[in-house]
């Protein structure tokens, strides 16, 4: 992973501090605004913060603020997804390797850490990591030093961290599957970002703003939003949260071919007003997790099967939705 690949956002995303205010005026909820307040001051510290939330709530965003208002913010902040990656590759791309310590190891490889000194790393699924890489990122956070793959001499970095994750981490760490010290030295402050179906004053000026966005980037500047569609964006549960609005906005915007979003254009989970995850809830009480599964299998028959598809709507990468599908066969395979 190039330096240019880890530091990639999306293009919806403020590419730097002149368009922050901008970006950040289209949260108008005050749960949102307190999150934000809450990040600009811990910002003037180096204290390494976790960012805890449902997927597509936001968190690189805020991590990015974070970076931009701090000390470092004139050095590269450079994100990794832990969950996307095996262990392996995860440990070569965050500390590095010497050249020859594993097969295909040709070259020395300059790690994360190093790549991003005296700026920002960014570890999104943080929950996802192994135990192995639990204890090299351990030692990062409490010796600010690194071991690269092959090699019995540590190196010195100087940068921040920055973690999030989807888990309750305080769970993990009961069950024995996130080691309680990390979690400590990860936690130094947690800012909680809230879901959008908890914040419904957000959907409209985000709507807006991703409208404007997407007008210039698709080159269609007549790019508009039908009411109708509005008015159905905010009784939609988004369990995908703002990535999936905007995700949603964008296939609207590219299926209406003149720019004209209308309800026909949004993706089908969304148009159909009727589907029973946004009826009113009625009692029965039911496990999160099992309610989550039959969202995603509900998203998977409403795209034709396609899991690419269905993981951009969810707004999880295709590993994550794998790894959901195949805990769930397991846990059916064990009922039979």
């Amino acid at each position: 992973m190039t330096e240019n690949e880890a530091n990639m956002i999306s293009p919806d995303l403020p590419p730097d501090k002149q368009h922050l205010p901008t970006f950040m005026a289209a949260f108008h909820s005050d749960s949102f605004r307190n999150v934000l307040r809450m990040a600009s001051q811990v910002a003037k510290f180096d204290s390494s913060v976790l960012l805890s939330g449902e997927t597509g709530v936001g968190k690189e965003i805020i991590a990015r603020y974070i970076h931009w208002l701090s000390p470092r913010s004139d050095k590269s902040m450079l994100t990794i997804s832990c969950g996307a990656l095996p262990e392996t590759l995860l440990e070569s791309e965050l500390f590095g390797h010497k050249a020859g310590s594993f097969t295909g190891a040709i070259h020395d490889r300059v790690g994360l850490f190093e790549q991003a000194a005296r700026g920002t790393v960014f570890l999104d699924e943080i929950g996802d990591i192994s135990k192995t890489i639990q204890v090299k990122l351990l030692r990062v956070l409490q010796e600010r030093e690194i071991l690269r793959i092959g090699e019995n001499i540590p190196r010195k970095v100087d940068i921040r961290t920055i973690a999030a994750t989807n888990q309750d981490l305080d769970k993990a760490a009961a069950e024995g599957k996130f080691r309680e010290d990390l979690l400590y030295r990860i936690r130094v402050v947690e800012i909680k970002v809230p879901a959008l179906r908890e914040r419904p004053e957000d959907i409209p000026p985000l709507t807006e703003h991703f409208v404007e966005r997407l007008a210039r980037r698709l080159r269609l500047p007549g790019l508009s939003l039908d009411r109708e569609c509005l008015a159905r964006f905010q009784k939609y549960a988004w369990p995908g949260n703002v990535r999936e609005l905007q995700n949603a906005i964008e296939h609207a915007a590219i299926i209406s071919g003149d720019g004209r979003i209308k309800l026909k254009h949004i993706p089908p989970q969304i148009a159909v007003e009727d589907n029973m995850l946004r009826r009113p809830w009625t009692g029965g009480l039911r496990p999160l997790e099992e309610m989550e599964i039959d969202y995603i299998r509900t998203v998977l028959q409403a795209v034709g099967g396609s899991r690419s598809r269905a993981a951009e709507v969810l707004g999880i990468s295709q590993t994550t939705l794998w790894r959901k599908l195949k805990k769930t066969d397991g846990r059916n395979e064990a009922k039979e």
